[in-house]
């Protein structure tokens, strides 16, 4: 396991942003409360489900050493592309997140806490291209196709940063309060 230079654990934050009610924005919350049921991290690793956080995001961050955030993207790619990105991608707008009522939250709170030197020292954005952000609507095929894909590949990047990250021998079962009994049925953790 990575270490800081102390000898504790780097401190590990795996964050799920979206509004659930709208469709494939709730890629976020879907893609953490998957993650969370398919895989066991050690302590040092936080899984949030943040909803739709504005300015008052930069206290989860605060002095991450990693921090992965799972959102949906707006890209120039087929709805259900799993795209990855790093902070300067964000920063650069190239990786633009699919709401603008949480996309400057991000970029302000990462911006704050840099100049107060305690931004995280690396963040990874796991975004997926959504096909339908409308209210009520579910999720769409597409990024229902594409949710295990990226929540294997969340526990990738934790595993070759070194932190403790293993796959459950049993899943836990997941707590989709958002979503009807049918549509729930659809996911297996």
């Amino acid at each position: 396991m990575s270490t800081r230079a102390g000898g504790s654990p780097l401190r590990t934050c795996v964050v799920g942003i979206g509004n659930v009610l709208l469709g494939d924005d709730g890629f976020g919350p879907l893609a953490v409360e998957m993650f969370r049921c398919r895989y066991q991290c050690g302590s040092n690793v936080e899984i949030l489900d943040l909803g739709t956080p504005g300015f008052d995001l930069a206290p989860y961050l605060y002095a991450a050493d990693l921090v992965v955030i799972a959102d949906a993207v707006h890209a120039q790619e087929k709805p259900g592309t799993l795209c990855i990105y790093c902070e300067d991608d964000l920063l650069a707008r190239r990786a633009p997140l699919r709401l603008t009522a949480h996309d400057p939250g991000v970029r302000e709170s990462l911006a704050r806490l840099r100049l107060t030197g305690h931004a995280p020292s690396e963040v990874i954005i796991i975004g997926v291209v959504p096909e339908s952000c409308d209210l009520g609507k579910g999720f769409s095929p597409s990024v229902m196709r594409t949710a295990s894909d990226a929540v294997d590949n969340i526990a990738r990047l934790l595993v070759e940063r070194g932190v403790e990250c293993r796959r459950r021998h049993a899943p836990r079962p997941p707590n989709f309060w958002w979503l009807s009994g049918d549509e729930q049925s659809k996911f297996v953790a």
